[in-house]
């Protein structure tokens, strides 16, 4: 894209901005924001959220596992919690009201809710405190969404259309630009 996708506007937020507040407004404790390429161009965005931190992933090269592994090692090293919720800043359209909705679903036998949409399931997502050693353990640019949809059987899945759209290059951004993306 030529700039870190983190920093698209929309609604008048970065993206990154925007997820880490909707997270604190759906009720997390904690809010670990994992940065690697550009970090210190990204973090400002971030500046003065309370519950929001940052990690630095160093090996955010090897791929979005790597990155879910350090955001997961920031939660679980220092802070006590039944479940972790994942999620990216690159759906710009995931918001307080659909973390919530996930959350809501999370409990009792219920210890893997994902996001289902466009025919498969995948993140955003909560994930029982007993799946994190597998989730830590993944390798490469997958992410949680494979493991999630190779255990169908027990994961909770919550419609959530809104996690469809997902900016990956500015080809994806550009039929939302009117809506959301600031050329400046």
């Amino acid at each position: 894209m030529g700039f870190p996708k983190q920093l698209i506007v929309h609604e008048g937020e970065p993206l990154v901005r925007r997820i880490a507040a909707a997270a604190v407004e759906a009720g997390a404790s904690l809010v670990v924001v994992v940065l690697g390429a550009n970090a210190e161009m990204i973090a400002p965005a971030l500046s003065g959220l309370a519950s929001v931190t940052t990690v630095v992933n160093p090996q955010w090269s090897k791929g979005l596992a790597s990155s879910l592994a350090a955001g997961l090692s920031a939660v679980f090293e220092d802070f006590q919690c039944d479940a972790v919720l994942v999620t990216l800043a690159d759906q710009p359209l995931v918001d307080a009201t659909a973390l919530k909705r996930l959350i809501a679903a999370f409990g009792g036998e219920r210890r893997i809710v994902a996001s289902g949409y466009s025919n498969t399931m995948g993140v955003p997502a909560v994930f029982a405190r007993e799946h994190v050693d597998d989730l830590m353990h993944l390798t490469g640019d997958a992410g949680a969404g494979t493991w999630l949809r190779s255990r169908p059987s027990e994961v909770t899945c919550v419609p959530l259309d809104v996690a469809a759209i997902d900016i990956d290059t500015l080809s994806d951004a550009d039929p939302l630009a009117s809506t959301f993306l600031d050329r400046g």
